[in-house]
């Protein structure tokens, strides 16, 4: 039974869905767990394969099919209940519009009580899924690096924002090639390897895994090189070869059913059927064991390695140049201009263009600057995008804001000029009835949507185009503050911050990779009492305690300065 819901809620969804139930003899008790999809893209097989895993692991499974580009704001649902839904229940909930900002509001309502939670991206993977506003309420989070543009891209991201219930169906992909070379390996005389070799496109993120879980196992470097031979067009790991002393174990798909096995001494090829897995059989397997998969965790972290030393971010990049004016007007028209001829570039090369835009006194007469600046350059508001780096948690309409700040200035010229309410990307307030550690996950959400699977990248591409910083008296840029805890917070693309040392103490702030994803960095500082701070800031990249000196842009990075500001620096 399939019924339909036009410009809905979620409370008549949960009613109607119990009028279905009552209709058609149903019930909810032999509900074990409740699945979120979000879907991105096709829905037909990622629902297949829900419906078939359903058999095993009866569920209510709900699907966010959003769309935050309509022009309209609303909620369609398609409720299927019965034969059409397999041996559970399935929502399909349509979203448009600004009813993105409250889907974790909508899809409570409709959770099952007292069963676990699990949420499957089955393309689009979030930079951290614990983070994710849907992520952040389920026991297990299931991500598809193989479906994602960037598949080993998506693997670091993955890494770099694991949390304890995390897996990917890369990894489940390799649940039966892992039992398999468990039991070649005890095959006498047991040794361990000399040297390790699986073949499969360095890409593939199963490939890597597999590379990483070996070495992770077995304390030795796995070397991943190119498939030759039968099989080597199919996707995914192709073969293993432990290399002994007694001589080599080797596997190799031949087919898309078999392996070939081939032992020291034995010179028979041994046929072992192991057929490539479906999606559903890997989804039916990830729910079948809901506790954290430490395992993961561990190959993971083996493949890449992690960034403890946070300056990592910013090394490595074209070195800052500075832009030294008058006084602090001066230094608002100069970067305003720079920025209007930036995003005008970028528009010319790509469809839309990213501005992440600051608050204090310079960055907001730098926003009233812009709209002047951006006419005369040509860049179409209808294509711009605005991003904040970090806001004050107060009241909407509180002084305090950043944003509250550029209204006049900024936004509302923009508006006028053809910008895209949708497109002007405003931290949340309380008033929108998230705690702050909900607002931050939120926001880092309005990214990741934004990106697609695009990851926040700190080489290669960037994300945002122009990143505008403040800085501090003390050296901090957009919410990170000198030796604060907070700052070290990376997983995430947006955090909360508390004990603010500056007032406000609650605060949301983008993250130092997130901060180091810009084309261009402009850094505005206008004033005598900054000139110490912008001093520290030009010398070694510190983090910790010079945060200023730690984003830099893949292409350029500025400092904006009045003489005042500039006062300290060493003449060259």
């Amino acid at each position: 039974m399939i019924t339909t819901l036009q410009d809905t809620t979620a409370s008549a969804i949960d009613k109607k869905m119990t009028e279905m139930r009552e209709t058609f003899g149903a019930n909810t008790i032999g509900r074990v767990l409740t699945l979120i999809i979000i879907a991105t893209g096709d829905l037909e097989e990622p629902l297949e394969a829900a419906i078939s895993a359903s058999h095993e692991h009866p569920a209510r499974v709900i699907v966010v099919d959003a769309d935050p580009e309509a022009e309209s704001s609303g909620l369609d649902a398609e409720i299927r209940v019965g034969r059409d839904a397999g041996a559970g229940e399935i929502v399909i909930l349509r979203a448009r519009g600004e009813i993105m900002s409250s889907l974790d509001t909508l899809v409570m309502a409709l959770l099952l009580p007292d069963a676990p939670i699990v949420t499957w991206w089955p393309e689009n993977a979030p930079s951290s899924p614990v983070h994710d506003v849907l992520g952040s309420m389920s026991q297990r989070r299931i991500s598809d690096a193989a479906a994602c543009e960037s598949p080993v891209a998506t693997l670091k991201r993955l890494r770099r924002g694991y949390a304890s219930g995390d897996s990917d169906l890369a990894w489940s992909r390799l649940t039966r090639w892992r039992g398999l070379l468990a039991s070649v390996f005890e095959v006498p005389p047991v040794s361990v390897p000399q040297r390790i070799e699986v073949s499969g496109a360095a890409e593939n993120p199963s490939v890597v895994l597999m590379s990483a879980w070996l070495e992770h196992a077995l304390g030795i470097e796995a070397e991943i090189v190119e498939p030759t031979g039968e099989g080597k067009d199919i996707p995914g790991v192709h073969g293993v070869r432990l290399h002994r002393a007694d001589g080599i174990i080797e596997l190799t798909r031949v087919s898309d059913e078999a392996i070939v096995m081939t032992l020291p001494g034995d010179d028979n090829r041994q046929h072992v059927t192991m057929p490539r897995r479906s999606l559903d059989e890997l989804l039916a397997e990830e729910l079948r064991r809901l506790d954290p998969d430490e395992v993961y965790g561990e190959v993971l972290a083996s493949a890449f390695t992690g960034i403890d030393d946070f300056a990592t971010y910013a090394s490595g990049k074209p070195e800052p140049t500075d832009t030294v004016v008058a006084d602090a007007a001066a230094v608002a028209e100069a970067a305003a201009t720079d920025v209007a001829a930036r995003l005008a570039e970028a528009q010319s090369e790509r469809t839309v263009a990213h501005l992440v835009v600051t608050g204090g006194t310079v960055g907001t007469a730098t926003a009233a600057a812009l709209p002047a600046a951006l006419s005369a350059a040509g860049v179409d508001a209808a294509r711009l995008h605005l991003w904040w780096g970090d806001e004050r948690y107060v009241d909407p309409d509180s002084d305090e804001r950043n944003e509250v700040a550029v209204r006049k200035g900024l936004i509302e010229p923009l508006l006028a000029a053809g910008l895209l309410p949708r497109n002007v990307h405003a931290m949340p307030s309380p008033a929108d009835g998230m705690s702050l550690d909900e607002a931050a996950a939120w926001y880092g959400q309005q990214l990741d949507a934004a990106g697609g699977d695009e990851p926040f990248r700190t080489r290669g591409r960037a994300f945002f185009d122009v990143l505008l910083l403040g800085v501090g008296p003390d050296g901090h840029v957009a919410s990170l503050f000198p030796e604060h805890p907070d700052q070290q917070q990376a997983g995430a693309s947006a955090i909360p911050v508390t004990d603010s040392p500056k007032p406000p103490a609650s605060r949301i702030s983008l993250t130092w990779p997130v901060l180091n994803s810009a084309r261009h960095v402009g850094l505005l500082v206008a004033g005598e009492e900054k000139a110490e701070a912008v001093a520290a800031g030009h010398g070694e990249i510190a983090p910790w305690t010079i945060p200023a000196s730690a984003v830099r842009g893949l292409e350029s990075t500025t400092w904006y300065l009045d003489k005042a500001a500039a006062s300290q620096l060493a003449e060259g």
